[in-house]
């Protein structure tokens, strides 16, 4: 597969990070989970998440987009440290500053592509149509933009997912496995727009099995035994 590279504008080192994590743990009664993850990204880097079946990817992503409270561990967020929230300050923090990919997608059936964008806003759909349709425009959807999501492509759906995570200019964008299925030209697209989330500002996490999106990512982690571990940067990007 061709993967282009996560060329992202300069990173400001001078900023705070966008996401800081620290010792994040989070088990199962069932056993499993993820042990210890330590993670800092800054705006506009692209970071990809590689690990076997059950090393606690899911979790790991579910952890960092607020939908599980961590057992032990620290995680802030745009400067906000998550541990001092009530679970409606974080639902509250999710929905404005986190956008989620996730490998069903969740994609709306009964709208079309800029109503499932604008839906991320709530059911006011058409306050939000001029920002979703740009977006969309922006990610090479724009003449699909009134199409039923249910006559889009695989890829053209991933496109759809992804403008829905960033329509809020989110601080982080979390991915799980956004080219599964998808044949080059449409994993081109899909990483096309997941790097257009950076060059706005966000920091984005994308796990994968993929070695080629790995490749075309800055920074990689592997994470194996619910351990989270740094495997390098790509040369010439910034620690």
């Amino acid at each position: 597969m061709d993967i282009h590279p996560m060329d992202t504008h300069p990173m400001n080192t001078a900023s705070p990070p966008a996401v800081v994590a620290e010792g994040l743990a989070f088990s199962y009664p069932s056993g499993g989970g993820l042990r210890r993850a330590d993670l800092v990204l800054r705006a506009g880097s692209v970071a990809a998440v590689q690990g076997p079946s059950g090393a606690g990817k899911s979790t790991l992503l579910a952890v960092l987009g607020l939908i599980l409270s961590p057992d032990d561990g620290t995680l802030h967020i745009g400067g906000t440290d998550t541990r001092a929230l009530s679970a409606g300050e974080r639902d509250v923090l999710r929905r404005r500053s986190i956008g989620i990919v996730l490998q069903d997608l969740g994609l709306l059936p009964f709208l079309n592509a800029w109503e499932n964008v604008a839906a991320a806003f709530g059911p006011r759909l058409a306050r939000h149509r001029d920002v979703a349709r740009d977006l969309l425009g922006g990610l090479g959807m724009g003449e699909w933009a009134d199409a039923p999501v249910t006559e889009l492509s695989g890829g053209q759906r991933q496109r759809v997912a992804v403008a829905r995570a960033a329509v809020k200019q989110p601080v982080l964008v979390l991915a799980d496995e956004p080219t599964s299925g998808l044949d080059p030209a449409a994993a081109n697209a899909v990483l096309g727009a997941l790097r257009s989330c950076a060059e706005g500002g966000a920091a984005v996490v994308v796990v994968t099995h993929d070695a080629a999106v790995t490749g075309a990512c800055e920074r990689r982690y592997v994470l194996d035994g619910g351990v989270l571990s740094e495997a390098g940067t790509r040369e010439g990007e910034l620690a």
